[in-house]
């Protein structure tokens, strides 16, 4: 049995430890191999978001696809329980969610990301989607059970431009994308409902823009 275990682990060791985070080796061939991104990229990412590039900012705050997953599937009695940790007496102004298909609470798995974003002021949920309405049915189905957590919000989901992908796997891309540029226009104190459409070049950088963060962070951590 521990053979197996090590052998498992030396086929697929780990890159990066980061925070909550384990990126394998696995992980980051989904970003050179220009595959569809798994929960442990886009996690990795909203964290890193959190932790770094928007340390200690009032106004926005970004929500694993694993505590999202289990929001949108959980009986409405135990939002709070995945919540209330994170956001609660935290009054961000903007709460970013990575929403996917996939309809079991367990797993995130699914076929296609998009992005649910919570905007207190306007007391609206915002939804970018890369393939037109592809998760409508999911983020209506988030923004029911996120009705009643935060209460105050008027109408059940407002759908924000974005750019469509032109590939079938470049979903998780535009989601991290999407996060990132949205939350720089709320934080430079413009109207979510005006923010501009990402950068083409942002969209074709990131993946290569990823790996090399990854790198430059585990060679940071093999530093101190």
């Amino acid at each position: 049995m521990s053979n197996n275990r090590t052998s498992s682990k030396e086929k697929d060791p780990v890159v990066l430890s980061y925070e909550n985070f384990l990126l394998h080796e696995s992980d980051v061939r989904l970003l050179v191999d220009d595959q569809w991104l798994n929960d442990s990229v886009i996690g990795f990412y909203m964290e890193y978001l959190n932790t770094e590039v928007f340390k200690n900012n009032p106004k926005v705050y970004f929500i694993s696809p694993e505590i999202v997953q289990c929001i949108k599937e959980c009986n409405v009695d135990d939002i709070a329980v995945f919540l209330d940790p994170l956001v609660k007496g935290k009054n961000y102004s903007y709460i970013f969610f990575p929403l996917n298909d996939q309809e079991q609470l367990q797993t995130v798995g699914g076929t296609h990301w998009s992005l649910v974003v919570y905007g207190a002021q306007d007391r609206r949920l915002f939804h970018m989607d890369s393939i037109f309405d592809s998760n409508e049915k999911q983020a209506r189905k988030l923004a029911l059970k996120l009705k009643f957590y935060f209460k105050d919000i008027v109408d059940i989901i407002t759908p924000l431009a974005t750019r469509q992908q032109q590939n079938s796997y470049d979903c998780g891309i535009h989601l991290i994308c999407n996060a990132e540029n949205v939350a720089q226009f709320v934080c430079a104190n413009l109207d979510i409902r005006e923010v501009d459409p990402v950068d083409v070049d942002d969209l074709q950088n990131k993946r290569t823009n990823l790996v090399d963060l990854i790198y430059k962070l585990a060679r940071r951590k093999e530093i101190t």
